[in-house]
């Protein structure tokens, strides 16, 4: 049997985290709510795009942090199946403005935004978010190393 390689769209998606910590999700016509994002373009940088696009679909000034979760053929596209990286992110403001990609959007707690979530794997991602940033934060509080 011969080796089957993953053929599709590669995007990425951000957990956005407000200066509160809830968490931006967006909807577009009849789909569920999800996280904002999108495809990235061959060589771009991961980060930059992913904060540019931010910037365009939501109008939100981020900072993207870690990557937290990959995923695949969740946001479909058409034949395509997807490949999705998704990252925790820290926007600077709640001041959310739409652009043509989403018809609306909503901050919800961390764990309301994981009873939103339609797969597993996506509720899984918020966990992580959150537990990464929680430890990261005590780990700069008490001056330990991580993972000690």
């Amino acid at each position: 049997m011969g080796e089957s390689y993953f053929r599709g769209h590669v995007t990425q998606r951000g957990i956005v985290f407000g200066p509160e910590g809830d968490v931006l999700l967006v909807t577009s016509g009849l789909r569920p709510w999800t996280f904002p994002g999108g495809r990235i373009e061959t060589d771009a940088d991961p980060e930059a795009a992913l904060r540019r696009t931010l910037y365009e679909r939501v109008g939100l000034h981020t900072t993207v942090e870690e990557p937290v979760k990959t995923v695949t053929d969740i946001w479909g596209s058409g034949d395509e199946p997807v490949y999705a990286v998704l990252y925790r992110v820290q926007a600077r403001s709640r001041n959310v403005e739409l652009g043509e990609e989403h018809d609306d959007f909503c901050w919800y707690t961390p764990d309301g935004a994981i009873e939103e979530m339609h797969f597993k794997s996506l509720e899984q991602a918020v966990e992580r978010a959150v537990t990464n940033h929680e430890t990261a934060e005590w780990t700069a509080e008490t001056g330990e190393p991580d993972g000690e």
